[in-house]
């Protein structure tokens, strides 16, 4: 029987143990009908903030559509029109909450405790209010209980029953968030970078509430009879044996998910996060389905999200890696100077990739099961980033001292098939080359095995997984793009680079002038990607496009620090991005895009410079390329 409010109403007892014992069981005491308003309240205010992030994604889009379309052949003076900030309103946004850290500077600059141990980084200001707002909401719902029942018992109970439905409710979201291939990536073009911080703090909100809602439980069954009758019926009672396990798997999930503990075992923790997941998910399961509650279906809802991704993934590994006629992916590992190395994927199959995308690496020999994203430096054959004529250099395993290839001669070579059959231009396998920088853990293994190797060079099996992406494939809607990188960040920017001058070559971009800026700590790295950028070097009206600076922050001498050319240039020192980007968008062509892809610290002064000059009459859009675990 239920009493007005929807609530399961109490029977009569006589003693207070079995009034008690009513609240301390089932949904005794629990709001039922109010919990459901409550759960249809957050998916819907869920739903109104991803419309509102879509329909904003939706008029950015069509505004950059747009934009390229007026000016693939406009000159720079037809362009001024949106080189100019009209809108003071869309500015101070970008500048005060989009773009903006929490503080004054500090975002993914990492908070070292050590050299081996750090305390992660912080949201931006736009995060951390849409945390701090949901946060909030859900201390709001935990405590919107009927205090007129005046009865601790039925409090602890109705206080039970709303943190495990949030419990559970916010779990969907959890799920999906995690996923590498959720469908709010492309629909939003919100990074995964954010989807994983989000990920985080979802997981800390599902653990409290799993407390509180185990704690509201035991308050009553220890009132009820006492703490070591409450401790026994856990033991005995699969219901609350089996929920029990999930609250602890979610409580070991934050506890070792801690920034100075992930970082410093990363593979470790996901070894152990996936199992701690696996059990929390069959103890909340089997604690719901043990008592046929209602939240059954979001559960089932729960392991669908996760079989959709995994299976995804499935499919993605074996069509990229597998092929009937050509067999399956080579891979072949060169240590470079610098303590690097260039890992490229030789294909069985032609397939496309977008500049700026990122895959995951497989690599058994070295990391077992394991895979780690990496930015993609480069592809080959050109076409399968761009459909273009122009031929590009090979990312071969050549050493960077063999004498370079002209395009024409490169375009002039056979390829042929695992039965000997010649392939045409257009049937070509693809080539993925990553740079990976030797850190620790499986990076730093994979560069001391292919240092040990004969030339050098590791030839072994492997797989990738992806493409994936979140931002924009090409900056081409902007007549000047300002691209910083620091290190191996310089991979996200190589393709990129290479489709913009290609396009503008064709007239199918609107960017007249690209500056890429590359932070080094010494001329070692420059090897890392010295073919690519020969490559590039050579493309139609590089010269008319392209400006290089590379700053070298730790020369071993003077006599390294040379400028080949006007349009690429050498500096000693540190990057000053705002000293770069003064002089770019002084000299601007349409809207300027910055874009930003390394360390932490450098990404956040790249961040500061493109702010401050938000709002003082140029279009200025940010982007930054982050991965953050």
């Amino acid at each position: 029987m239920e009493d007005l409010t929807g609530r399961l109403a109490p029977r009569s007892y006589g003693t207070n143990a079995t009034y008690i014992y009513y609240y301390s069981r089932g949904l005794g005491g629990v709001n039922v009908s109010e919990d459901d308003l409550i759960s249809w309240i957050i998916l819907g205010s869920i739903l109104v903030a991803a419309m509102v992030i879509l329909c904003g994604r939706v008029a950015q889009v069509s505004h950059a559509y747009l934009r390229q379309i007026s000016s693939l052949t406009a000159t720079r003076k037809y362009q001024t029109f949106w080189s100019i900030e009209t809108s003071y309103l869309w500015a101070n946004l970008k500048k005060h909450v989009l773009y903006a850290p929490l503080g004054n500077k500090r975002h993914n600059r990492e908070m070292q405790l050590s050299s081996a141990l750090n305390m992660g980084t912080l949201p931006s200001r736009f995060h951390s209010i849409l945390l701090l707002l949901y946060i909030v909401s859900q201390i709001v719902y935990c405590c919107y209980l009927n205090y007129s029942e005046n009865s601790k018992a039925a409090l602890w109970a109705e206080l039970r029953g709303r943190s495990g439905v949030l419990a559970v409710l916010n779990m969907v979201p959890l799920f999906i968030l995690a996923g590498r291939n959720n469908p709010l990536i492309s629909l939003l073009h919100v990074s995964f970078d954010t989807y994983n911080l989000l990920h985080r703090w979802l997981g800390r909100i599902v653990m409290v509430e799993s407390v509180v809602h185990t704690v509201a439980w035991a308050v009553n069954a220890i009132d009820e009879q006492s703490f070591e009758a409450m401790l026994q019926r856990l033991a005995d009672t699969p219901f609350f044996f089996w929920g029990m396990v999930g609250t602890c798997g979610l409580v070991f999930l934050v506890c070792h998910s801690l920034s100075p503990i992930r970082h410093a075992f990363y593979e470790t923790f996901l070894h152990l996060h996936q199992l701690a997941a696996l059990l929390a998910c069959v103890g909340i399961y089997l604690h719901l389905k043990l008592d046929d509650l209602p939240q059954i279906p979001w559960f089932q809802a729960i392991a669908g999200i996760w079989i959709f991704d995994r299976t995804a993934r499935l499919l993605r590994l074996i069509y990229l890696n597998f092929s009937f006629r050509n067999g399956t992916t080579r891979l072949v590992v060169e240590a470079l100077p610098g303590e690097a190395c260039r890992v490229t994927y030789h294909l069985p199959k032609r397939v496309h990739f977008d500049p700026g995308c990122h895959v995951y690496a497989y690599i058994p020999s070295i990391s077992k099961w394991m895979s780690h994203p990496f930015s993609v430096a480069w592809v080959e054959p050109g076409d399968c980033v761009t459909d273009f004529a122009y031929p590009a250099q090979s990312s071969s395993s050549s050493s960077s001292s063999s004498p370079a290839q002209s395009p024409l001669d490169l375009e002039k070579q056979t390829l042929y098939d695992l039965d000997g059959f010649p392939l045409k231009a257009s049937q070509k396998p693809t080539s993925v080359s990553l740079i990976v920088g030797a850190r620790q853990g499986m990076t730093r293994k994979l560069y001391n095995t292919a240092l040990a190797a004969p030339k050098r060079t590791l030839y072994i099996s492997g797989a990738i997984e992806g493409p994936y992406q979140s931002h924009p494939s090409s900056f081409g809607s902007y007549g000047t793009a300002v691209l910083f990188s620091a290190g191996a960040g310089i991979t996200h920017h190589m393709l990129h680079v290479r489709d913009l001058l290609i396009r503008a070559a064709e007239g199918r971009v609107a960017t007249r002038k690209i500056c890429l800026v590359w932070s080094v700590r010494n001329t070692d790295h420059l090897s890392w990607v010295r073919e690519y950028m020969d490559s590039i070097l050579r493309l139609p009206n590089r010269r008319e496009v392209l400006t290089i600076k590379l700053f070298v922050s730790k020369p071993k001498s003077s006599r390294e620090i040379t400028s080949p050319s006007a349009s690429v240039q050498m500096f000693p020192g540190r990057c000053r991005p705002d000293v770069v980007l003064d002089e770019f968008i002084s000299q601007r062509v349409g809207a300027v895009a910055v874009s930003v892809c390394g360390p932490g610290a450098f990404a956040d002064e790249v961040r500061v410079a493109a702010r401050s000059r938000i709002g003082k009459g140029a279009v200025v859009d940010f982007f930054e390329e982050a991965f953050t675990w």
